[in-house]
């Protein structure tokens, strides 16, 4: 049983890397489409805890997901065969499918873990890369497998291969991926009295020391350069998606943007209260006229993100029990802006009703982007979020395909509404304010990193 189990595997490891097929080396029975399975879903189960360990939970509803991919998988494969004429060799036919299954996910693994290695690619586009080579790797071998074992011609192969590649894959397209396991949300971590769990002198003596820490890690201007400087501002400690939106947005100011050394995150959330400072008006008074200390003021660029809950009166909530904070609305951002002295500034606002800052903050010098009109709410708060909906849109699938402060904007917008609409949300109608002196800025800034991204590609190349 297990030897011929054993056998099974190398010879599709033989098959996987497009050495000579030999049919006969596979062991065929139904016992061993079951310890096939077994190994194929104990790979999968493996791959989902080491990617999320220490901190993770187990998902049952993993299994369902899983389910349905094995269930996708032996009806492609039965119709495959019944269109052959072969069903009575399905049992053969699994076999063969499933013996490749752990040398390609052992590839695509080793590849992922290089991936996590290196640090010049995008995560995003590297990803993709991975995927399509998996994509590639995984149908190249598949279309063998059918033209030999159905003795099929090259047209017919093509037919299967689609065929099977319609009705396994496109699926993962629309249903919501399930992983086995999954990171432990630091709202587990939290009881419902979350002031039980805060030392609040602690916390509120640490404020000093935990700015000065961060803002001690922030690199001066370059001279000569348009440096990006970012200041991501978490106000809402009931919901992690505000804690996760602007650390995920840090992440890509460093990525697209070469703001690296030069970012600064100020956050209201019980699991990082000891980690990053509050996010309340004097700590973002002091972070903003701290960074405008190592700016150029006449040549660079402050990145200003808030999200949080917001008001109908047009104040952004700054909210964390037990700490009592007070809300902060445009002019106390425009004024810590003004006093600090800087010029060039892009100011986005993911918040309901957030539309309400567009008026007081709108200068030629100043991009204002905003989540929501005035009156209107947005959308995808929660905690299991890595985004709201405005987020999602505009950093994750914006940003990161136009690396255009201003396109991001139009594309997420178009995003932003096909989404409500098919939701049955009320249009949020994110708005926008584009300073005359601004774009022309931001093209510049955005035409010299494009220009530095080249000179770094063709270095790597010489080298």
């Amino acid at each position: 049983m297990l030897t011929d189990l054993v056998k099974n595997i190398l010879a599709g490891t033989r098959a996987a890397l497009f050495m000579p097929i030999r049919l006969w080396l596979f062991k065929s029975s139904y016992l061993q489409v079951c310890l096939l399975l077994v190994v194929s879903l104990g790979l999968t189960c493996a791959h989902d805890y080491f990617d999320t360990a220490p901190d993770n939970v187990f998902n049952p509803y993993g299994l369902s997901y899983q389910a349905m991919l094995y269930l996708l998988f032996f009806f492609s494969l039965s119709l495959i065969a019944v269109l052959n004429s072969r069903q009575r060799d399905m049992a053969k036919l699994a076999v063969l499918f499933l013996s490749i299954v752990p040398v390609i996910w052992l590839g695509t693994v080793c590849l992922l873990l290089l991936q996590k290695q290196q640090t010049y690619f995008d995560e995003f586009y590297s990803s993709w890369a991975i995927f399509l080579l998996y994509t590639l790797w995984y149908f190249l071998v598949a279309a063998r497998l059918f033209k030999r074992f159905f003795y099929l011609r090259f047209a017919s192969t093509l037919f299967y291969t689609f065929l099977y590649a319609v009705i396994n894959f496109v699926p993962l397209f629309l249903l919501p991926t399930e992983p086995l396991w999954f990171p432990e949300k630091p709202i587990a971590k939290q009881t419902v009295n979350t002031a039980s769990k805060i030392d609040i002198e602690t916390i509120y003596y640490s404020q000093n020391s935990l700015l000065q820490e961060q803002l001690s890690n922030i690199a001066e201007s370059t001279e000569g350069v348009t440096d990006l400087f970012y200041l991501g501002f978490a106000g809402d400690a009931d919901e992690d998606v505000f804690m996760n939106e602007a650390l995920a947005a840090q992440n890509i100011t460093k990525n697209h943007f070469d703001a690296y050394g030069r970012s600064l995150s100020l956050i209201n959330n019980a699991y990082t209260a000891d980690k990053f400072p509050l996010a309340n008006g004097p700590n973002l008074k002091r972070g903003i006229k701290q960074i405008a200390t190592l700016m150029n003021l006449e040549e660079d660029i402050l990145f200003l993100f808030l999200t949080s809950h917001g008001t109908s009166d047009h104040y952004l909530s700054i909210n964390f029990p037990p700490f009592k904070l007070n809300n902060i609305n445009a002019n106390t951002i425009k004024s810590a802006l003004d006093v600090a002295g800087i010029k060039w500034r892009i100011i986005i606002v993911s918040a309901c009703y957030s539309g309400g800052f567009i008026e007081p903050l709108a200068d030629p010098y100043t991009l204002v982007i905003t989540a929501a009109s005035a009156d209107k709410n947005s959308f995808g708060c929660g905690h299991d979020g890595k985004y709201s909906y405005f987020g999602d849109a505009y950093f994750d699938k914006g940003l990161r395909q136009t690396q255009s402060f201003i396109e991001a904007f139009n594309k997420a917008s178009e995003i932003i509404y096909a989404r409500e609409n098919k939701e049955g949300f009320k249009n949020s109608d994110p708005q926008i304010s584009v300073g005359a002196a601004i774009k022309n800025k931001l093209i510049d800034f955005e035409n010299g990193l494009e220009t530095k991204r080249r000179s770094n590609w063709a270095s790597t190349a010489i080298n």
